[in-house]
């Protein structure tokens, strides 16, 4: 199989799109109420020692994704228990944007229309762009996230006449531990989740710096999502904005120019459709990827569609409905942290480890 490989720019475009995801729509709420935004603001600076962990890895095996390197560190038999551990953690995380997308589309569209329709109809878009190879998605992506980010900067113009600016006051209501738990909330979603493109790091050209690559991502994407964030406490309020399950669309909704611009909440749907497939496809490909490793076969797009249908699978049966789903958010954060922290931990260190002992023999 021709290895594929994707510029900076694509990759950048990916992992921002990946870090949009959910979170463009569900609010990126922390729990924090008017002081979310300094959520995170800390949510991004804890985020920075764990990018460049990820980075470095990258760094010491170039055109390497995470399953070779494991592999290669932990050899065979410990390797695969890895392996497996991280296959899950993708096709899990797979599941769970799935039911987002179905829970949202059911919510706000069409509430007598089954779920599963609304899922296999999304994941044979992202099967075809998962087959169709990172490149194109790389392509799709540059395109698209102008797209969103045209979005958001649209709606936060238009609600400015309905913003009311002290929604924000007091300032540090919450005292500095609830912060930092909502710190820590958003730390594990969206931010620590691009754990997931080490498993494509080998689409990465040996010249690209990942460092530069995963901080420039992680400021355009916190910069954002703090506009996004503001955006929703102005329109809506703390209050309101913890009572909703999308705040993004329910303060979107409200949007209403001299009584003749209004209804523009579609323009929210199709952001979280864009963002949505990226981030179920990277999930998708990294665990195709995984299971490919495991099981011994060089090509992993024949593994798509069955790594799929498992995925469609799980999002069907992970929550019963919509409520579990965002009080499911409050245990993710402890859920992902052998995931996000310690498996690269453990990785980044046996790397170093054994670069110093090729450096002394």
């Amino acid at each position: 199989m021709q290895k594929e490989m994707i510029s900076a720019r694509q990759m950048f475009c990916i992992i921002i799109m990946f870090i949009f995801g959910s979170s463009v729509i569900m609010g990126v709420s922390s729990g924090a109420a008017q002081d979310s935004w300094m959520s995170l603001l800390l949510a991004a600076v804890f985020t920075v020692p764990m990018l460049l962990i990820y980075a470095r890895i990258i760094k010491l095996f170039p055109e390497k994704n995470l399953f070779e390197i494991i592999e290669m560190l932990f050899g065979k038999i410990a390797g695969n228990i890895i392996i497996i551990l991280m296959v899950w953690y993708s096709l899990h995380l797979c599941a769970l944007v799935l039911r987002n997308f179905s829970e949202y589309i059911q919510i706000v569209s069409m509430p007598e229309t089954p779920q599963l329709p609304i899922m296999i109809a999304m994941i044979l878009v992202v099967v075809y762009m998962a087959k169709s190879g990172i490149e194109t998605m790389g392509k799709w992506s540059i395109a698209m996230l102008s797209a969103v980010f045209l979005v958001v900067i649209i709606t936060i113009l238009f609600s400015l006449n309905k913003m009311d600016f002290t929604n924000i006051l007091p300032f540090m209501e919450n005292d500095f531990k609830s912060i930092a738990a909502g710190a820590f909330r958003l730390y594990a979603f969206p931010f620590a989740e691009t754990v997931l493109f080490l498993c494509l790091a080998d689409a990465m050209k040996k010249k690209d710096s990942p460092r530069k690559l995963y901080l420039y991502a992680l400021l355009f994407s916190t910069v954002v999502l703090l506009l996004v964030i503001l955006r929703n406490l102005f329109m809506m309020g703390p209050g309101m904005v913890g009572a909703s399950y999308f705040a993004s669309y329910v303060a979107v909704k409200l949007i209403d120019v001299a009584d003749f611009f209004a209804r523009i909440e579609g323009f929210i749907s199709m952001n979280f459709i864009l963002a949505g497939i990226i981030k179920i496809t990277v999930c998708l490909m990294a665990a195709a990827k995984g299971t490919a490793r495991l099981f011994g076969i060089n090509n992993y797009r024949k593994l798509l569609l069955p790594v799929s249908l498992l995925a469609v699978a799980l999002s069907a049966i992970v929550y019963k409905n919509v409520m579990e789903m965002i009080d499911f958010l409050r245990f993710y954060t402890y859920y992902a942290v052998p995931f996000q922290v310690i498996i690269p931990l453990t990785v980044w260190i046996a790397a170093e480890i054994r670069m110093h002992k090729r450096k002394l023999a």
